[in-house]
């Protein structure tokens, strides 16, 4: 369908007076950069999702993928978009039968619900939660967030409001106001199949003696 999707689904939505909104945002490393793009309609409870090389292709893909979304809605029939049916090869019934029963699209029927999601075949399918959608990749930044969030010392005015951070930048300057060498001493402990590894300063202090 290549641009054709995006004009297709912008037609759809005039009639319905509404618009189809794109939000496309970088994905992957930087030496393999993809974008990733998703559409969304007001009135429907769904987000198409499409990711290529460019963020062209990549809003057609995610136009593709709504307008199969409303294929297999019912709210638009298959015949009407040309560019997603299957060539006619002029092969008579055995070629009917294998566009019909093992097309690539198989949109001329609703697909059959896969047990657990709402909605089927998107990889990205966005979860529900509460009254709001959220995307594969925003729940990918919650679950760091919450890692992160697990770092936090909330017990820390228990002992003095000291944390790794704030005890390890305040040895560090009595080490250099005090002219202290101290080397770091790396320690394992654990099976080998659950290894954790232990790092801190090693620094014989000497007892001062007053007389």
């Amino acid at each position: 369908m290549a641009e054709n999707a995006k004009s297709w689904l912008y037609a759809f939505c005039g009639k319905k007076k509404v618009t189809p909104s794109y939000e496309v945002r970088n994905s992957g490393p930087k030496h393999r950069q993809r974008f990733l793009c998703e559409v969304r309609v007001p009135g429907y409870n769904y987000i198409g999702v499409g990711n290529s090389t460019s963020k062209k292709d990549s809003q057609s893909n995610a136009a593709k993928d709504f307008i199969q979304f409303l294929v297999r809605q019912g709210d638009v029939q298959a015949n009407e978009i040309p560019d997603l049916q299957m060539p006619d090869s002029g092969g008579g019934e055995e070629d009917a039968s294998r566009t019909e029963g093992g097309g690539e699209f198989k949109l001329s029927a609703p697909m059959a619900p896969v047990p657990g999601l709402r909605e089927e075949g998107n990889v990205y399918h966005p979860i529900q939660r509460e009254g709001r959608q959220m995307t594969y990749m925003e729940r990918i930044q919650e679950r760091k967030a919450t890692e992160d969030a697990e770092d936090v010392d909330l017990t820390a005015n228990i002992h003095g409001n000291w944390t790794i951070e704030n005890s390890k930048s305040r040895l560090h300057m009595f080490l250099q106001t005090n002219k202290i060498k101290a080397d770091y001493k790396y320690s394992a402990i654990g099976p080998d199949h659950n290894r954790q590894q232990l790092t801190g300063p090693h620094q014989r202090l000497h007892p001062c003696v007053s007389t």
